[in-house]
Order: C-alpha cells, then sequence, then structure tokens
C-alpha cells in the first residue's frame, strides 16, 4: 500500500490549507479496508478559509500517490454546476424558469404540439419533469464500458422526437433524470450560443481559478498538461475507461481535483465571489421544490451532491451559514472488499424496520439479518430488492455492515429489541431500527408485486453460461421472505454488484423474469434441478441454469 499526507500552503481565493491527520487517518482507514493498492481517496474539508486535506492510495498502477491536485471524475456532482448556469442565464434575462423547453429547442425535434411542449426548465433543475432516467436509445450502439460516447445531439434529437406522453414517469414528483439535467445543459448551449464547455469555463471556473477543471465530452478533451494527474477508474479491484459525455454532458462530464472543488463550495460564502456569480448560486440553492434547489439537493442550512461513472465516485457536501464544506473522491467505483460474516448473529435474526431522513424525503428501510450473519438492507421507497452487505461483523453489542455496491455503512449499537447508529454513505445520518421476528407489511407488500408464484422449490442458486461455456457467467438468486420471495441477478464476469429483478413470475414450471436496469428478459422452463430457457437483452441466446444450495462459483 502506499500512502502520502498532503502539505501545501497558497495565497488564492483561500487563504490556507493544510494537512490533516484526522483526515489522513480516515482515508487510509478506507483505502485499506475497501480498496486495492492501486487506487486512491482524497479528503478535504474547509472551514471558512482554512482547507485540509488528507489521502490515501495511488493515482493507479505503478503511478504516484493521489493528492490535492490529482484529478477525478465527479459524475453528477456536474448537475450543481448546470444549474448554477442555468441561474445565471436566468438572471442575464436569456431563460425564465417557467419557460417550455420546446421554445429553445428546434421546431424540427419539438414543437408546440409535442408532449414536450409542457415541460420547463425548472422541471428539469429539480428532477419533476417525468422525464425517464435515461433516453430511451442510449443503448444503441453504445460501449458498455464508456457508455455515454457515443451518444451525439443527432442522438438526443432522435430521442426527443420520438417522445410521447406516454413516456412521461412520475411527471411532477421528484424522479432523478440524467436526461433531463442532460437535456438542460444542452438547452443552456442553444440559449448561450456556447458550447456547455465554454459557457462553464466563462461563468464559473475563470472567475474563481479552478484551473484544474475541465469537461470531458470526448477523448480529445483532456489537456495534455492534465493526464499525468488524471487518475485511473477502477471497478472491483479492475482498471476501466474513462467516461466520455457529448451530448448529455450537462449531467455529469466534469473531471476536478480536490482542491479545485473546494474553491467552489467556499465560493457560495467567500466575499471574493464576483457578485452575478454569487447572485447565480444563491439562486440555485434556494428551495425551488420540497428538497430541491437548481441541480442541488438541499436539506436545512446545507446543500450536497453525490455523484458517480464506471471508475470513480465523488461526494460533495455544503453549510454556507456555517461556511464549511466536505469533498471526497476516489478512483474506485465498486469497492474492493473481502466477504465475511463475523459473530454470534442468532439473537439478530429477524427484521428491523427505520426509516432514513434524506434531502429527498423519509425513506423507509428494512434490515433483514439471518443466522448465518448475512445482512440485507431493503429500502422500501425504493426498491424492495435487498442489497448485500459483504461485511457484516457484531462484536461487543455493536453491529457493523459494510454495502460496496453502494457504498454504504452502517454501524450501530444493540439495546434490547433496538438497534440505533448511524448509515453512513457519502455523508452521515441517524438511523434507529426495531426489531420484529416477522417480515414486516411494507416489505412483503412491496415483493409481491414483483414476484408472482409459489417459490418453495426454487429457492437457492442457479447457475450457469450465456450461450455456453465461453459465455458470461450467470447467477439467479432466490430467496423466500415470508410469503413472498426475492430474486436476484448476478454477472461475476462483469461486476460484484447485484443485478436487481423487477419482475419475475412462477407458474406451474415455467419462469420469468425482467431486469429493467439492464434491459433483459429470461423466459425458461424448470425440470427437477435444471432451467432451460432463453436470455433475451436485444440478442437472444440459450440459458441454462443449474441449482445448487450455496453460492456457486465459476468453473
Amino acid at each position: 500500500m502506499k500512502s502520502r499526507v498532503l502539505f501545501l500552503i497558497l495565497l488564492h481565493i483561500l487563504a490556507c490549507r493544510s494537512f490533516s491527520a484526522d483526515l489522513e487517518s480516515q482515508a487510509i482507514e478506507h483505502h485499506q479496508r475497501m480498496q486495492s493498492q492501486n487506487e486512491g481517496i482524497i479528503l478535504g474539508s474547509i472551514k471558512g478559509e482554512i482547507a485540509e486535506f488528507g489521502a490515501a492510495g495511488v493515482l493507479g498502477t505503478g503511478r504516484e500517490a493521489i493528492n490535492e491536485h490529482s484529478l477525478f471524475e465527479i459524475g453528477s456532482i456536474t448537475k450543481t454546476f448546470t444549474g448554477v448556469l442555468l441561474a445565471d442565464q436566468v438572471l442575464k434575462g436569456k431563460i425564465e424558469l417557467t419557460d417550455p423547453i420546446t421554445d429553445f429547442l428546434p421546431e424540427s425535434v419539438a414543437d408546440e404540439n409535442s408532449a414536450l411542449s409542457a415541460v420547463t426548465f425548472l422541471e428539469l433543475a429539480t428532477h419533476t419533469s417525468g422525464l425517464p432516467r435515461l433516453p430511451s436509445n442510449l443503448d444503441r450502439g453504445a460501449d458498455s464500458n464508456d457508455p455515454y460516447a457515443h451518444y451525439s445531439e443527432g442522438e438526443l434529437y432522435d430521442d426527443l422526437r420520438e417522445f410521447q406522453e406516454s413516456d412521461f414517469e412520475k411527471r411532477g414528483t421528484q424522479s432523478y433524470s440524467n436526461l433531463g439535467t442532460g437535456l438542460l445543459g444542452h438547452l443552456l448551449e442553444l440559449a448561450s450560443e456556447k458550447p456547455y464547455e465554454i459557457l462553464l469555463q466563462e461563468t464559473i471556473l475563470t472567475p474563481l481559478k479552478m484551473d484544474s477543471t475541465f469537461t470531458q465530452r470526448n477523448k480529445r478533451s483532456i489537456p495534455e498538461s492534465f493526464r499525468d494527474r488524471f487518475a485511473t477508474g477502477h471497478r472491483s479491484g479492475k482498471e476501466v475507461s474513462h467516461w466520455h459525455i457529448d451530448a448529455l454532458c450537462g449531467a455529469g462530464a466534469i473531471v476536478s481535483s480536490a482542491d479545485d472543488m473546494l474553491r467552489y463550495a467556499s465560493a457560495y460564502w467567500s466575499p471574493d465571489t464576483p457578485p452575478a456569480l454569487k447572485d447565480a448560486f444563491e439562486l440555485a440553492t434556494e428551495n425551488h421544490t420540497k428538497s430541491m434547489g437548481l441541480g442541488w439537493f438541499v436539506s436545512g442550512t446545507g446543500f450536497n451532491h453525490d455523484g458517480g461513472t464506471g471508475g470513480f465516485v465523488s461526494s460533495l457536501q455544503i453549510d454556507p451559514g456555517k461556511q464549511e464544506a466536505t469533498i471526497r473522491l476516489e478512483n474506485s467505483s465498486s469497492p474492493t472488499i473481502k466477504e465475511e460474516s463475523r459473530g454470534d448473529f442468532s439473537s439478530l435474526s429477524g427484521y428491523w424496520s427505520g426509516s432514513l431522513k434524506t434531502p429527498a424525503g423519509e425513506l423507509r428501510q428494512v434490515l433483514r439479518i439471518r443466522d448465518d450473519g448475512k445482512v440485507f438492507l431493503h429500502s422500501i421507497d425504493q426498491s424492495t430488492s435487498g442489497i448485500p452487505a459483504a461485511q457484516s461483523v457484531f462484536e461487543d453489542g455493536v453491529l457493523t455492515c459494510v454495502f460496496p455496491s453502494i457504498g454504504g455503512k452502517l454501524k450501530g449499537t444493540i439495546s434490547g429489541e433496538t438497534l440505533s447508529g448511524n448509515w453512513t454513505q457519502g455523508s452521515g445520518i441517524p438511523l434507529t431500527f426495531t426489531h420484529s421476528a416477522e417480515a414486516p407489511e411494507p416489505l412483503e407488500s412491496g415483493l409481491s408485486k414483483t414476484t408472482k408464484g409459489d417459490f418453495t422449490d426454487l429457492e437457492g442458486y442457479w447457475s450457469g453460461y450465456l450461450g455456453g461455456k465461453a459465455g458470461l457467467f450467470v447467477v439467479l438468486h432466490i430467496e423466500r421472505i415470508g410469503k413472498s420471495a426475492q430474486a436476484t441477478l448476478f454477472s461475476p464476469d462483469q461486476t460484484d454488484s447485484p443485478l436487481p429483478v423487477s419482475k419475475v413470475t412462477f407458474n406451474g414450471d415455467d419462469l420469468k423474469l425482467e431486469s429493467k436496469l439492464i434491459k433483459a428478459t429470461y423466459s425458461a422452463k424448470r425440470k427437477d434441478k435444471t432451467l432451460t430457457g432463453t436470455w433475451d437483452q436485444g440478442n437472444p441466446m440459450p440459458l441454462e441454469l443449474d441449482w445448487s444450495a450455496e453460492k456457486p462459483s465459476k468453473d
């Protein structure tokens, strides 16, 4: 393992930057527990004008140690910059938040009769437009290693031309949409008559002297002088491609450093921030809906946003009233962690119910603990599919669970029928659970909407190779929960993270399964301990799965 502490003093917008033993300790602990030796993390915090950093790990295999000037993809934190750019255009009189987006799109793409004529700029910025999370044609010609690189203005316009009223999802309520914010970035280009990266540079980067930040629309976007500082992304310990985002760049294309991101954060309160930009910041962070500013999640006196790409994760939190902010950047999107269950879980087995107060509202949670120490987290209001903990440890009355697929950690103390502690996923949130032996009704009700049939004879693991022995290794796990069941897909050749199943039915000996996340279906017939059928993900292929009681490994 390589780690390096950071010490640097600069006179720029911030008066002082220094090494923090506490942040370094946190970084080293995370690096040792959650990352491979070729990955790394940088943590930064600022109070007033005093910035501190701590880091551990490296830019990549055989590369230098990470520091506050190392470059990372910040993913969806880009959306906050897009929100500020919108606020700036509104204050300049170029756009009204209530303007229909069709006023700015070419008539050949969407005219006044289009279903999109009801959508406003405010709705795009607050995720209330009802636009789907992703364009319907994003997967056409896509490279799974760099899924947005091929998607141009032409493909975006093709998708918008075909948009129908029936394509809206949860219109009027908050429903996160990369398509919506990506489209917003493109509309800002049309309104300002400038490319997104130029608008960003002129409006935010140059005034704040953010000299290590750029928009990564394509491989040519990376300045040559930045290449040695740009971290290599990783997923499950393996190197992965950078993500290049062109037409939808406003949703997640920015690359930055911890130093620049604290410069961005402190500008929300700094007296040195140009007045016009300060006004745009204030408009962007107003509560325009229950919990959303323009691109920002707003809660209490602060606001925040997380980000993630194929090989990076990030988190930014700002409290301008206290003049405090934190940044977290990692070049690993899926932690490398050894599966482990340690302790006597017999007294904990069952179901623990609680709720998580997030910027998006209160989310009901169920923690399911088995006698063998396997722990699953069900977020009832997001997806009833259980997220497995890779590590679960119960010692001296303290339960610690690590959920690497979502970058989350739960640590709490057991007292009778109550579990009290904190949920950490970028930031820490207090969380209290109460115990029950039977599955809570909300969990069973949620599962029953996606799982139909009696799965008693299917419980266990079903595994095989897509298209034959040379194909991808696939595992289907079916587990009964109360009166219902849960089905989860795994593709170990591609990711350690589980793939949620949207719907599964079992009638007689016929199994039908759908995963909307990966746009796939599986239809099969059971005979004894074998499922024989067809996997369809745009290209139908045979898939035979054999049963086992324990989770199988690839031959």
